[in-house]
């Protein structure tokens, strides 16, 4: 592979630095916030597994199975995940910065510190815990990265093809007893979709008989490339260059080639929602095995949406959701997550149903008060919570307020650098759990110095209050430490929705042409905002924020907010019902 380009390295700088800056000055890029234990001496490491395909190409996988159980003879069910990451970029093997953890330990920072094997790569299952549980691992490299044969693409139907192949090699194994079951963080959740809804050329793998995907995209447009229809310009500069282009099996214009574009391309190359990406969503409705599927509140912009989807639209009759507001890498590792995870593939792998997994409610909940304190963990039968009001605050000059305004108004900012921020108080102890909706009437007009703009791109946000006035905090995606509520952004071009997936309290956009604004056109907008769940004490509250920048800045995300000028107005009162719709969950006792 080539040396990054000068262009290259001005591009990676822009999404690289502030993770980087922040990881020198906070001491994490010489100490990074993990712990590492070593490798079982019952494990026995069977690195570069050729696993042949059909197209007579290869895929590679590192294997851990106990030494004891093969010198018996004993078959075990596998722990599978599959990504483009390099399964040799382990300490074991001596392949990360310094001998530590890998890379991003030292960039990203973490909730606490997680703990892990030497043998464990970047968001994949740890093969001490796994082994030690009667499992077997198997850690594959995507076609096309590391020393996989064939070609490198992402979220491809040909990586899917691949998996679905080498999970049934796998499971044909002597030593297994032909179950396999997925795990993973991330894209090693996001490869398990497609494959478990059977979207191959044999359908689902035989062998294949439960996944745990945990927090992944289900819509790369709709979830992170073209959030609210705004493109996303850093993190895909970010992962490229930090996580998949130092992988790739061949030169980057060879990649570029075979992938159709690189990924910091792909919001400019494909702006609306065509068949590029259709091409890359996992049919939901197809699956049909169990699932133990988690959804945290924290990724916001990255996987909270789209797995909260696919929990929702999966078909499967055994399926369960483990939500939490934390850090994925923390929640992952985590003896809780560890003990639940095994209890569901007992369940599934090794027919284990007395061991009591069945008996969990669908939906484990996880109620916050902030960032460092859980107000609740509760079962639920369903997501969403069937018993939740949806309430309307409408937007007044000054604040929230629970009745309609019949006066017309407007609210300005400057489209540039001004914003708008709006409270509601609660007067007794309130949950809000699920989604909620911005409903806005806007109008971009000129300042008198340019002409009228054409867009408004709109960045919505949702902070919590204390009683005292103060901002609460929460943890957000990408090691974000002082995230708001919840949050959500809209161009106003994008504004159309697509009314067969929307509902009434999470709007959908149709994204499948630019609707430009004229000159004094006043228009209706919903902005959908992520799922968040939050306990209020009585006098706590809300802060609405809209805004035409982005409201928390969380490196490495960035939305091409350059359309914004002039100034931004709002209407509210009497016709135009400029309101917050948020989903107020009564107490059960």
């Amino acid at each position: 592979m080539s040396a990054p380009s000068l262009g290259e390295l001005v591009e990676m700088a822009g999404a690289v630095w502030p993770i980087l800056q922040n990881a020198i000055t906070s001491g994490r890029l010489f100490r990074p916030q993990c712990h590492l234990t070593d490798p079982d001496p019952d494990i026995l490491c069977e690195w570069d597994v050729r696993i042949p395909l059909a197209d007579g190409t290869h895929v590679t996988a590192n294997v851990f199975r106990s030494k004891s159980a093969a010198a018996r003879g004993e078959k075990v069910p596998v722990v599978m995940c599959a990504h483009p990451y390099d399964n040799h970029l382990i300490p074991a093997l001596g392949k990360t910065p310094l001998g530590g953890p890998p890379q991003q330990y030292r960039l990203i920072p973490q909730e606490d510190a997680p703990t892990f094997s030497t043998l464990t790569s970047w968001e994949a299952p740890d093969p001490n815990f796994w082994v030690r549980a009667g499992y077997a691992v198997v850690n594959m490299n995507m076609p096309g990265y590391a020393n996989s044969g064939g070609r490198p693409t992402l979220f491809s139907a040909s990586q899917t093809e691949a998996f679905g192949e080498a999970i049934d090699w796998v499971g044909t194994r002597e030593w297994c007893t032909g179950k396999v079951g997925l795990s993973g963080v991330s894209y090693l959740a996001i490869s398990q979709y497609a494959v478990a809804a059977g979207q191959t050329s044999r359908g689902v793998p035989s062998c294949l008989r439960a996944i745990s995907p945990w927090e992944g995209i289900s819509n790369l447009f709709q979830d992170m490339f073209r959030e609210g229809g705004v493109a996303e310009t850093g993190f895909p500069v970010f992962w490229w260059h930090t996580e998949v282009r130092p992988t790739i099996n061949c030169s980057v214009e060879e990649f570029g080639a075979s992938e159709g574009h690189l990924p910091q391309e792909v919001a400019e190359a494909h702006p609306f929602y065509d068949d590029y990406w259709r091409a890359k969503v996992p049919a939901l409705e197809a699956i049909d095995l169990p699932m133990l599927i988690c959804a945290s509140f924290s990724d916001q912009g990255l996987h909270s949406r789209g797995s909260l989807r696919a929990f929702r639209k999966a078909r499967s009759a055994q399926k369960w959701l483990y939500t939490h507001r934390r850090l994925k890498w923390d929640s992952y590792y985590s003896d809780e997550v560890l003990g639940l995870t095994r209890a569901f593939f007992d369940c599934f792998l090794k027919d284990d149903t007395e061991n009591g997994f069945l008996d969990q409610a669908p939906v484990r909940l996880e109620i916050r008060s902030s960032r460092e304190t859980i107000h609740e963990v509760r079962e639920e039968q369903e997501w969403p919570i069937a018993r939740t009001s949806y309430r309307r605050l409408y937007l007044a000059s000054e604040e929230l307020t629970e009745a309609a305004v019949p006066k017309e108004s407007e609210l300005i900012y400057d489209a540039r650098t001004g914003q708008l921020r709006l409270r509601f108080a609660f007067t007794e102890d309130t949950e809000l759990t699920g989604y909620m909706k911005l409903r806005l009437w806007v109008e971009a007009r000129s300042d008198g110095t340019e002409p009228t703009p054409d867009d408004m791109i709109l960045f919505a946000g949702v902070e919590k209050i204390d009683g005292h006035g103060q901002k609460v905090r929460f943890y957000g995606s990408v090691g974000n430490h002082a995230d708001i509520m919840t949050r959500g952004l809209l161009a106003v071009s994008r504004r159309k929705l697509d009314r067969a997936q929307s509902t009434r309290w999470e709007p959908v956009l149709k994204n499948d042409q630019d609707e430009k604004l004229q000159a004094g056109q006043i228009v209706s907008v919903e902005i959908a905002l992520n799922a968040s769940s939050t306990f209020f004490a009585a006098g706590e509250g809300i802060e609405l924020i809209v805004s035409p920048t982005e409201i928390v800045p969380s490196p490495p995300f960035r939305k091409d907010a350059r359309t914004n000028r002039g100034v931004h107005v709002i209407y509210l009162g009497g016709r135009y019902d400029s309101h917050l719709l948020i989903p107020v969950v009564p107490a059960t006792h």
